[in-house]
């Protein structure tokens, strides 16, 4: 199963390259998500909405990379210990 999922999202990234010229992949769509799932977390919106932590969460390649995680968003909203490390990677 997690081959067919790579395959797939392989075929996709090829797909979103051809299609946007290779400016979209399968980890900006990930991302993206993961974001607008967050938002609706009060905490993480007061992070996004200001200017300085906006930048990091979008900049920053190790935030970029752990919100890229499969499943992140759930753990960082029920988990203490999760949302304090996300939290630090934006200090």
């Amino acid at each position: 199963m997690k081959m067919i999922k790579m395959i797939v999202g392989f075929i996709v990234s090829v797909f979103l390259g051809l299609l946007f010229m290779g400016g979209l992949d399968i980890e900006d769509i990930k991302f993206s998500r993961n974001i607008r799932k967050l938002k609706k977390e009060s905490w993480f919106k007061e992070l996004s909405d200001n200017g300085i932590y906006y930048e990091k969460i979008y900049q920053n390649p190790k935030v970029r990379e752990y919100l890229c995680q499969e499943h992140i968003v759930e753990k960082v909203i029920n988990n203490e210990q999760e949302r304090t490390y996300l939290i630090s990677l934006l200090k």
